[in-house]
C-alpha cells in the first residue's frame, strides 16, 4: 500500500529542529557551556563532553544524548525523509516545527521567542526541501507574562499555530518529569493562561503520560472550542517493557498500563475538540529498550507492536481526529522516518483512502491552517 494517488505529499506534524551550538534551549546549561569563548574554539570536543555530561538526564527525558550533539535542521531532515518516497510513493511536502526545549517549558517567553526566530530563519521551501507549514512554540500558561509572549511571537511571524505544554509527571522517579506537582491543569493560574491560547485561536499541544489523561478530559470540557492535541498516542510509558525503576516490569503491570490507556483515550474520544497525534511510535520509554539502535528491528516488528495502539485510536477518534507526526530525530535511534511511515501504512493501509489522506495530510492542514 502506498499514498501515490491519495495525496500529493505528506504533512509531518511533529519535527524538532535545533543546532546545539546556536540554540541555547537545545542542551540547556550544557549548550551554554559550549558557547563559552574558550570552549567555542573546540566545538567538537565541547559537544562530546556536554553530551556525555547530559547522558543520564537526557535518557530519562526520552532523548538519546547522541542526537542533541549535532545539528538537526531542514537539510538533515530532508536527507532522511528522502527515503519516505520509496515506501509511501510520495515525499514530505511540509512540516510543523515542534519546540525543542528538552528540559521543560521555558520559565520566560524569551527563549521561546529565540527559538521561533531561529526556526523561521531556516531554509524551508527551497528546492528539494519541505515547506514550513507552522510552528508550535514552547509556553507555560502559568507564567504571568504568557499572553504577552504569545502576542510578541504572533506579531513576529504568522506561522505560530499552537503552544506545547509539557506537564508530564510520573510516580517513577527514573522517568522523565516535567512537572513535580500534580493537578496543574486545574489551577487558576493555568486556566487563566489557557484562556490566552483559546482567545487567540491557537492549538494546545499536550505532552503528558497516559495516567494523566483524565485531567485533560476536564480541560477539553471547559474549552470545547479549542483544539487539544494529545501527543504521541497519549504516552503509555512501559506498555511494551520495563522502563525507569520498575514501570512495566511485569506482564501484569504492562496489562494495567494498556488497560488504563485504553480507558482514558476512549474517554477523550468523546470530546470532539480532542485530536490524537500518531507520533512517537518508536520512543524508547514505551518499553522498547535502551539500546541506541536495532532494538525494534524493522518495519514489520514496529507495525506488529504498535498496531493495536494505533488501531484503537483510529477506531475511537475516527479519520478526522488523527494526525501523523514522525517525532524526528528523537525516534530515529529506534526507527527512521521511512520505517515509521511504512509501519503505519502496514497498520492502516486497508482502511481506505479517506483515512490515509486525513491521517497523513488533510487533518494537519486543517488543524494547523497549512495552505
Amino acid at each position: 500500500m502506498t499514498l501515490s494517488g491519495v495525496i500529493p505529499g505528506i504533512v509531518d506534524a511533529h519535527v524538532h529542529f535545533f543546532d546545539p551550538m546556536r540554540s541555547t534551549w537545545a542542551l540547556s546549561r550544557f549548550a551554554r557551556v559550549a558557547h563559552m569563548p574558550v570552549i567555542k574554539s573546540f566545538p567538537r570536543p565541547a559537544l562530546w563532553l556536554s553530551g556525555l555530561a547530559a547522558h543520564r538526564s537526557e535518557t530519562r527525558l526520552m532523548i538519546d544524548p547522541s542526537i542533541v550533539r549535532t545539528p538537526y535542521e531542514v537539510r538533515e531532515y530532508s536527507a532522511e525523509a528522502s527515503a519516505v518516497r520509496r515506501v509511501a510513493g510520495v515525499g514530505i511536502d511540509s512540516v510543523v516545527a515542534m519546540e525543542s526545549h528538552w528540559r521543560g517549558t521555558p520559565a520566560s517567553g524569551e527563549s521561546s521567542f529565540a527559538e521561533t526566530r531561529y526556526l523561521t530563519g531556516l531554509p524551508f521551501g527551497r528546492p528539494r526541501l519541505p515547506k514550513l507549514g507552522g510552528v508550535v512554540i514552547a509556553g507555560d500558561p502559568t507564567d504571568p507574562q504568557f499572553g504577552a509572549s504569545l502576542d510578541a511571537q504572533l506579531r513576529y511571524t504568522g506561522l505560530v499555530r499552537g503552544v506545547r505544554y509539557k506537564w508530564a509527571a510520573h510516580p517513577d522517579a527514573q522517568i522523565g518529569m516535567w512537572r513535580k506537582t500534580a493537578g496543574v491543569l486545574r489551577t487558576s493560574e493555568f486556566l487563566r493562561g489557557f484562556e490566552e491560547i483559546a482567545s487567540r485561536g491557537l492549538v494546545f499541544s499536550s505532552f503528558a503520560y497516559s495516567h494523566q489523561l483524565g485531567e485533560l478530559d476536564l480541560l477539553a470540557r471547559q474549552f470545547p472550542d479549542t483544539t487539544i492535541v494529545v501527543e504521541h498516542l497519549g504516552l503509555p510509558i512501559g506498555v511494551f517493557g520495563p522502563v525507569g525503576s520498575d514501570t512495566g516490569a511485569t506482564a501484569a503491570a504492562r496489562a494495567e498500563i494498556w488497560k488504563l490507556w485504553r480507558e482514558r483515550t476512549a474517554m477523550l474520544a468523546a470530546r470532539p475538540n480532542v485530536v490524537v497525534k500518531v507520533s512517537g511510535l518508536a520512543l524508547g520509554p514505551l518499553g522498547y529498550g535502551r539500546e541506541t539502535s536495532g532494538n525494534i528491528g524493522g518495519r514489520d516488528i514496529l507495525a506488529e507492536m504498535m498496531g493495536p495502539l494505533v488501531l484503537h485510536i483510529v477506531d475511537k477518534f475516527g479519520p478526522e481526529r488523527i494526525v501523523f507526526g514522525s517525532d524526528m530525530p528523537v525516534d530515529r535511534p529506534n526507527a527512521g522516518i521511512d520505517v515509521v511511515v511504512g509501519a503505519l501504512l502496514d497498520i492502516v493501509g486497508d482502511r481506505g483512502d479517506h483515512l490515509l489522506a486525513h491521517l497523513f495530510a488533510e487533518n494537519a492542514k486543517r488543524i494547523y491552517r497549512i495552505g
